[in-house]
């Protein structure tokens, strides 16, 4: 095997140090803080909701053209670099670097960032309440589950059945999406209609909220007050397809009572999620599947001297692509309940819980790990070929891909859940290859600005969800654009997290655990001639 394998080795180019793939990678990680910046400024499920909050900015459609090739982008990034660090170094001191880079900052994340984060979120809750109901801003109220104040607020004359606009959402309707059961009593025995439809949001009512995110005592208090039909005898909520398919966290919601200051969503837990930092646990487990397929693959002896995959055929990383439509058709329970891009996780073990969530990723990160050191037809590396038409594909991904792909998704009158699948897929790796191509062209060579932006961008995404949510809640009332808010606590919250990382983990060893040491730039000597006067 090594010997038929050793001329290629030799004849193939060699892999240079990938700037413009590592700033990439850096790329996906920041563009986490506006994904995140961004869900306080329309309806989700979220500890802030702005004063502005509505559906008619594009902070959604936002939301969903980075949610839809952000992760597959790091992803394929990481199997490239995890193929290269075994082909240089070999598997011991791959599973070694992992356990340090990808590990640690796991456990050392959930023992203090996930637990900052659940505390700022329980005080934006709180404090989103309190100040909604003293404004008569009943919505708020009800989404951030201040029941005492929607009921002094239903009290003073505010209507039951309001609406956010002309058939949107009903108040009944934003309570079964928190899964208040407090809230949805209230609203039902002050004479909310059980079932309304919300015409300009794909025709749901609150028993279908419920079902969607997963809330059995909200659902059951709908189907009691005459808001549709329950399950069949013997059959559970969770028996249904399609049951918490956008759930929060783990599909499971908390008992609350009308006296519990937070929400149906289970946002004051310490560490019952991930939040954030779960495409780390996602990450050692491709680590692992890629370090049993490599294990395979030394035993054999065509490792390191391979040099580039000829170990796996070029046809099994193509088959990639149309691979990853599979596990996409089961997003969203299957189309039961549209989502744009993958599902969101938040379990603890994804082979039982979610395997197509994982398959997805394993799609893309196993493309990135074949694609190393591989040459195509041309004689070329692959990671210098793919996306050379970058400046025509990614105009046709978010021009003409993603408006399909969100119109086949959301609208009812084009919703097809096998053309939306495929044109997500399409979407997906289109940015993919088309951003591979753009960084390659512009970031053929080192440039200090932008390898420092890279190398702390780890340290930003790690850091940046408390920070998003405590500036999110500082901003939520103050009468300006909500253009204006978005832009600022994005560039707020990084600028203050690259402060940090400057002065404080740059130089350190939580620098070091992250990227490596680095060492100081020496301090000039003073010129004696500065200060001779002529």
């Amino acid at each position: 095997m090594t010997a038929a394998v050793a001329p290629v080795a030799e004849a193939a180019p060699v892999e240079r140090r990938r700037y413009d793939l590592d700033a990439l990678r850096g790329f996906a990680m920041l563009l986490g803080i506006g994904l995140h910046a961004s869900l306080s400024f329309f309806p989700a499920p979220w500890w802030v909701q702005d004063r502005t909050a509505g559906l008619e900015g594009p902070y959604d459609e936002f939301l969903w053209a980075v949610h839809g090739f952000r992760m597959p982008v790091f992803f394929l990034m990481s199997g490239f670099f995890t193929a290269m660090l075994w082909r240089r170094r070999g598997l011991g001191p791959l599973l070694s670097h992992r356990l340090r880079r990808v590990a640690l900052p796991l456990a050392l994340g959930l023992a203090t960032i996930v637990p900052l984060t659940n505390w700022v979120g329980g005080v934006a809750v709180e404090s989103g309440a309190r100040a909604a109901a003293a404004q008569g801003d009943i919505f708020t109220a009800v989404f951030s589950g201040d029941v005492a104040g929607v009921e002094g607020l239903l009290d003073r004359g505010f209507d039951a059945d309001m609406r956010t606009e002309p058939g949107g959402w009903t108040l009944l309707h934003a309570a079964a999406f928190t899964g208040d059961p407090g809230m949805v009593e209230l609203l039902l025995s002050r004479g909310a209609e059980p079932a309304p439809v919300a015409s300009a949001s794909e025709g749901e009512t609150p028993l279908g909220v419920a079902f969607h995110f997963g809330h059995e005592e909200a659902a059951g208090l709908l189907v009691e007050y005459g808001g549709g039909e329950g399950p069949p005898a013997g059959v559970e909520w969770s028996d249904i397809p399609g049951w918490a398919a956008g759930a929060w966290e783990n599909g499971e919601e908390g008992e609350k009572g009308e006296g519990d200051s937070t929400t149906g969503l289970d946002l004051s837990e310490a560490v019952d999620s991930f939040h954030h930092l779960w495409f780390l646990y996602f990450l050692l487990w491709l680590v692992a599947g890629f370090a049993a397929a490599a294990w395979i693959v030394d035993r054999r002896g065509a490792g390191r001297a391979g040099g580039g995959g000829a170990e796996w055929p070029r046809w099994v990383m193509w088959l990639m692509i149309p691979l990853t439509l599979l596990p996409q058709m089961y997003m969203g329970g299957g189309g039961a309940f549209p989502v744009f891009g993958p599902d969101t996780y938040d379990g603890f073990l994804p082979l039982i819980e979610s395997p197509h969530l994982l398959l997805y990723y394993a799609a893309f990160f196993s493309f990135g790990a074949m694609m190393y050191g591989r040459t195509g037809r041309s004689g070329h590396l692959l990671a210098d070929t793919v996306g050379r038409r970058w400046w025509l594909i990614l105009p046709v991904s978010i021009l003409i891909v993603l408006p399909f792909g969100l119109g086949f998704t959301f609208e009812p009158e084009m919703f097809s859940w096998p053309i939306a699948s495929a044109l997500q897929v399409l979407y997906a790796w289109g940015m993919c290859f088309g951003l591979i191509g753009l960084f390659r062209a512009l970031l053929p060579r080192e440039r200090r600005g932008v390898r420092y932006l890279s190398d702390s961008s780890y340290w930003l995404y790690l850091a940046h969800l408390p920070l998003v949510v405590a500036a999110q809640m500082l901003v939520r009332d103050w009468p300006i654009p909500s253009g204006v808010k978005f832009l600022g606590v994005s560039a707020a919250v990084t600028l203050l997290l690259l402060a940090s990382y400057q002065l404080f983990i740059r130089y350190t060893p939580i620098g070091a655990l992250l990227n490596g040491k680095k060492t100081r730039p020496p301090r000039r000597p003073p010129n004696p001639d500065a200060h001779a006067t002529g």
